[in-house]
Order: C-alpha cells, then structure tokens, then sequence
C-alpha cells in the first residue's frame, strides 16, 4: 500500500498534538491531575484543602479561608467544560470558577484570568480591613470579572481595584442573566457549563445562559475557586471540543506537519524530474 507525504504528515502532527502536555482530551476529567494553589494566609484566615475522592471524580475543599484554587493539567480556550457543584458548609460565600489561570498566578504581578464566582447573600468585607481602605459590600450573586496582577482579599471581595492593594485588582465584567443577585441554596446541586475561546465566554447553570461576553481572554487552566467557604464539592466534570477554537493543533504539530510535508513535496519533484 502507498502512503502519501501528506498523509504522513497528517499521522505525525496528530501523534504530536497527543502527546503535547497542557492540551485538553476529551472525556471524563480525572481531577487527581488537577493542583491546588491558594492565595497568602492572613492570619488565622488559611489557605484552602482540597481533598479528591471517588477515584478522581470529586473533590471537597473543606476550609473556610483566603482564596483558594484547584485547576487542571490542561487549557481551557477551545474547550466546552461541564460538571456539578455543591455546597454542603454553612456559611454564605463565594463558590466558582477560572479560567486562563497559569500555575504561581497568585504571586504573579502579570496574572490575567477569568473569574467566574457566586456569593450566597450580601455582605460587608470584615476580614481586618487596612486603615486606609474601610472596606466595602460584596453583593449575592453570580458574575464574571477579570483578575489582575495579586488582588488584596479586599478586591477579591468586592469585585473592585482599590489603591490599598498596589499589586492588582478586579473589573467586574458581567452579571448573571438570571442570578445576578441571586445567591446559591445550600444542600442544591448545579449543573455549571463552560465554553472558552480566545474572544467569547459562555456560561451556563442547569442549561441556562447566564454570561455571555466578548473580549481578548489570555489562555491557560481552568479552576474551581472558594474564598471564605467551606464544604463545597465539584463532581463529575467533563472536557470536549467547544465552539470557540484556538489554533487547532500546538506550534509543535504544525512544525512537524510543515516539515513532513516539504519532505514529500521535494520528494515528488524529484521524482517528476527523474
């Protein structure tokens, strides 16, 4: 049987794509791959726990403290992204999500991602407030802002950029279409979908459209966040294809398609010649 160049090529960059790290396949997510990474503690104001169970299906976060992330092994732009959540802790905080996250960016001046978080009811920030910032309300709701730089748990908190921080801040983006001030119930499961691309954000909560925004998004992972609530569970996530592409295969494949390629073309204009 004759193989064309081009067919070579084809099967070269594919097995290339396979193997390149931080690229989304498809399926059931194994979150024993995921890491968790959490912003400095403020005194007794810890860091988060997550705990992953059921063989990599679920995972618990169990403290009640500063922002805290747990995100994938893979990039988040190209990819429609589905699971659950639930809160089983009191409390009345933020549970959610981000998207472009890069591994450290909780120290990193350049950090740019989405954050896509639900607050259960309103409330003032009283996490020992700086004199020079009295501190402000964060209000119930889901919403979607863009993170910058190391935010103070302050920003975090009210979705804003204040001067006492000097290393960041928040730009709240959108609200929910239907829960933008509308908190979660304790003890109910949500239905979460995500879908990412290089321009677009769409997110979906048990199969309605809540945000939809364009913009210029920076890639990286997808996470799951809680800032000052516990017992929270994420269950049964799930990665595909989305609607929203990157480039379809990574610098690598394209490389080796190229190379291949030129290979048998000049292997066919010798032969042509001969």
């Amino acid at each position: 049987m004759k193989i064309s160049g081009q067919f070579l090529a084809l099967c070269v960059a594919a097995a290339l794509y396979v193997a390149v790290p931080g690229v989304a396949r498809a399926g059931a997510v194994d979150l024993n791959d995921w890491t968790a990474e959490s912003y400095p503690a403020v005194s007794s104001f810890g860091a988060g726990v997550w705990t992953v169970a059921s063989g990599g299906v679920t995972v618990d976060q169990t403290v009640n403290g500063q922002p805290t992330l747990f995100y994938s092994d893979f990039s988040a732009q190209g990819t429609t992204v589905t699971g659950k959540i639930r809160v089983s802790g009191g409390d009345d905080d933020f549970i959610g999500f981000v998207l472009g996250f890069e591994p450290g960016d909780t120290s990193n001046a350049s950090a740019d991602y989405l954050l896509v978080d639900w607050k259960r009811r309103p409330q003032p920030y009283n996490f020992g407030t700086p004199s020079s910032d009295p501190g402000g309300t964060a209000l119930a709701g889901l919403a979607v802002s863009r993170v910058l730089g190391i935010p103070s748990a302050d920003e975090f908190w009210q979705h804003a950029t204040l001067s006492v921080s000097g290393g960041g801040g928040l730009t709240e983006l959108a609200r929910g279409t239907t829960l933008g001030s509308t908190g979660w119930v304790t003890g109910t499961e949500y239905a979460f979908t995500f879908d990412f691309g290089p321009s677009n954000l769409r997110v979906f909560v048990d199969g309605v459209k809540q945000i939809d925004i364009t913009g210029s998004f920076a890639n990286g992972r997808m996470g799951f966040y809680n800032f000052s609530q516990a017992g929270v569970t994420y269950s049964a996530f799930e990665v595909d294809q989305g609607s929203f592409p990157v480039v379809p295969l990574p610098p690598a494949a394209w490389l080796g398609l190229v190379m291949l390629g030129g290979l048998g073309l000049t292997r066919r204009l010798r032969r042509q010649r001969a």
